[in-house]
This record gives structure tokens, C-alpha cells and sequence, in this order.
């Protein structure tokens, strides 16, 4: 008749003393962390399947806690993912202060461990274990065998382990990084999407009390009693809201292109030559200290959404004013060709610098140029791109010191 061994078990329920789960958010990303790595499973089978152990545990280990990261559990000792224990109770925690291996075949007949809590608390007799680091050498935790009853542990079984603790260490840090990746573009995400929402808010928000700012302006300035200076107030009132609509006009235009929505297009029969110098003479009314010089050539008709290229040539016209000298001149010149009618903006001053030109038409960036000036892109050059495109044309830059800087636009006369 077979006799059962005697096992090194407290009174208690090694059950009793497992916390589970934990709130610490950094334990909880190394619990995903090692639960991510595919391979931990067949780890840990290998584990038991070479030590004839029946509880193997990849843990977490700092001076102040032990957290389950993964586990198969063959004696139901009742470990999961996330519990903790008392780190001072674990023989990992010898393991973590010594950096270095640990064999122990009968914790309890063994004189370095009869008053270790381990056997009394759990009922642990037989364990081996190892570090595991990661890439970078930094220590991450324990990766070991135990089991209530005694057993014969070969030294040799420390060489499988250490090779199986390399391997989650590199996998753990592989995952760390994916985790962050994956992270940081889901953060990105969420912000893009909340700029958008917010922008498409602000700008549905914002056109009704600018409105009526601008009704009530344009009303007053009917009336016959208003001083020179009155009247000078009201254009100011008047410029200023108009601008704002149109920067409301390109943040509902980019609000819609970054929903995977293309701008609406009317497209009617027109001469550019006409829209140009209708455009040029709206600009110099809001701008008469400066010089705008339209120069147009040849045939200028074809079929094109003309309220979208004045909006084209306004914010061309807009960025030039903006970052030209205050006594340059800003040319305008439109020449029809065979296929297509080409549109420029040309302007003197400091180019643009080289290393923002690539990026020079995408939406909410910022550069700076020498010296403590701001060129601020904004939105105004992505809503150009857009809409040059939505007519199957091109748009393009030159920029040096020499020649200053010309936006070229090419629109097919039709598509």
C-alpha cells in the first residue's frame, strides 16, 4: 500500500494570503505586458514538464511588491494573473536581493529556510528559479517552479531556465514596446479626433454671433449722421468679422476632409481672368496700403467652382500680406494655356525655410523662421491643397532669397 507524503502546509489556506488583483496602473501594464507574449504558456508547460514540479509563475518583483504575471497552476494552489502576496513571504524575494538562481529541494529540513515564511504560509517545499531581465539589463522579476512536496533538483535544470528567462525578457520587452507604440497612437488619435470635434463645434458655434455682429455693423453704416470716425470703426468691425467668417469657412472645410468627406464642388462654366481681378479688387479695399498687381494672359475659361478658387486665391493673397515686407508688392498673374489656366501668387521678403516646405501644406503645423518672427501655416495652404485637388490640378511652392516666394497653382480647364 502506497503512503502519501507528509506535506510542509500551514493551517491555513495558502489562498488566505493571496491579495487579488492590484491597483497599481505600472503592475497592471506588466501583467499585459508578459500576458501578451505567446509563447509563455509553452514556457511554463516546459518548466513543469522538466522539473516534474506543478506550479511554475513568471512574477513581477520589486522591494516592495510580488505580482502574478502568468501562470499554469497543476496542485490548485489558486494564483492568477494580477494576484499579489506580502513580497517578505516569498522565497522570489531572495532571489530578487541576491540577483542570482535558487535551488531549494525541501525548504523545510533545509537550515536556511525552516523560519522562511514560504513553507509555513503556502505549504512550499520544493523551488528553482531565475531572474529574468530584460534587454536593456534592468531586472524585472522571477521566473520559477515550486511545489508542496520535496524533489530532487539538478543544478543542470538552472541551465533550461536560464535560457526560457532570456527568452521572456526579450519577448517583454518586445511587448513593452509594441504596448507603447500602440499607446502613444492611440493617444495621438484621441487628440486628433477631439481637435476635430472641438474645431467642428467652435466653427458651427461661432458663425451666429458673428453674423450678427456683421448685420448690425453693416446696418449702422447705412445711416447718414456717422462721423469719418464712426464709420472707420464699423469697416474695422466689419474686416474683421469677415475675416473670421472665412477662417470658420476653412476649419468646416478641414473638419469635413479629416472625416474621409470630399469638399462639395459646383462646378460651372468661368473666366479666371474675371474671378482674379474680382478677388485682387476685394483684397486691396481691406488692404489699400498695399501694392496688388494682377497681370493676367490669354484664355482664362473653364470649368471650376468659382466661389472654391476665389477662396483659393483669397488665402494665397492672405499669406503673402502676411509675410511680405509692409511696402512690397504682391503679383498676381493668371496665363491661359492650352489644357489649363495657371494661377501665381509671387511675394518678396525672407523664404520660406527649406525643412518646412515638405510639410508646408498639411493642416495645423507651425515654423519659424530666422530671427523671432512666426510663420504660422495653419489652415489656410491645407485648404488650398484641398481644393486645387478636388479640380484635378497641382499646387506648388518656390521659395529663396533672390526670387521671394510664388505659389503656383495648374487647374485643368476640364475634367
Amino acid at each position: 500500500m502506497s503512503v502519501t507524503p507528509t506535506l510542509a502546509i500551514s493551517l491555513e489556506s495558502p489562498a488566505s494570503h493571496i491579495r487579488r488583483g492590484h491597483t497599481s496602473e505600472p503592475l497592471d501594464e506588466e501583467v499585459a505586458a508578459v500576458g501578451r507574449i505567446e509563447a509563455i504558456k509553452t514556457v511554463l508547460r516546459v518548466l513543469l514538464r522538466t522539473t516534474g514540479l506543478r506550479l511554475a509563475v513568471v512574477s513581477h518583483v520589486t522591494a516592495e511588491s510580488w505580482t502574478c504575471c502568468a501562470v499554469l497552476d497543476e496542485m490548485n494552489f489558486g494564483l492568477e494573473p494580477g494576484d499579489t502576496l506580502e513580497i517578505a513571504t516569498t522565497f522570489c524575494n531572495n532571489v530578487r536581493s541576491s540577483a542570482a538562481p535558487l535551488r531549494i529541494t525541501h525548504a523545510s529540513a533545509d537550515p536556511r529556510f525552516t523560519n522562511h515564511p514560504a513553507p509555513r504560509l503556502y505549504g512550499v517545499e520544493s523551488y528553482i528559479a531565475v531572474p529574468v531581465y530584460r534587454r536593456n539589463g534592468s531586472f524585472f522579476g522571477v521566473l520559477c517552479a515550486v511545489d508542496a512536496k520535496p524533489a530532487e533538483l539538478s543544478e543542470d535544470l538552472l541551465e533550461i531556465f536560464r535560457h526560457l528567462a532570456d527568452l521572456v525578457g526579450y519577448q517583454l520587452e518586445h511587448e513593452e514596446e509594441l504596448g507603447l507604440r500602440d499607446a502613444q497612437l492611440l493617444g495621438a488619435r484621441e487628440a486628433a479626433q477631439l481637435r476635430e470635434q472641438l474645431i467642428g463645434i467652435v466653427s458651427h458655434d461661432l458663425r451666429s454671433p458673428l453674423n450678427a455682429i456683421s448685420l448690425s455693423a453693416a446696418t449702422l453704416m447705412r445711416r447718414t449722421d456717422l462721423d469719418d470716425r464712426a464709420r472707420r470703426g464699423l469697416t474695422r468691425i466689419l474686416d474683421s468679422a469677415d475675416r473670421a467668417n472665412r477662417l470658420i469657412l476653412d476649419l468646416l472645410d478641414f473638419t469635413q476632409v479629416r472625416m474621409g468627406k470630399a469638399l462639395p464642388m459646383q462646378r460651372k462654366p468661368m473666366d479666371l481672368h474675371m474671378l482674379a481681378q474680382q478677388v485682387v479688387d476685394e483684397m486691396q479695399l481691406a488692404a489699400p496700403e498695399r501694392p496688388l498687381v494682377l497681370h493676367c494672359e490669354g484664355d482664362g475659361r473653364g470649368d471650376w467652382d468659382g466661389d472654391r478658387i476665389a477662396q483659393v486665391l483669397t488665402n494665397l493673397l492672405t499669406n503673402a500680406l502676411k509675410y511680405s515686407p509692409a511696402d512690397a508688392d504682391i503679383r498676381i498673374e493668371t496665363r491661359g494655356e492650352e489644357e489649363a489656366v495657371l494661377l501665381r501668387v509671387s511675394n518678396g521678403g525672407a523664404p520660406i525655410p527649406a525643412h518646412l516646405l515638405p510639410t508646408l501644406f498639411e493642416p495645423l503645423t507651425r515654423g519659424t523662421q530666422s530671427g523671432s518672427e512666426q510663420r504660422s501655416i495653419g489652415l489656410g495652404l491645407f485648404i488650398v491643397d484641398q481644393i486645387v485637388r478636388a479640380h484635378c490640378g497641382t499646387v506648388e511652392v518656390h521659395s529663396t532669397v533672390e526670387a521671394g516666394t510664388t505659389f503656383g497653382v495648374c487647374l485643368p480647364r476640364h475634367v
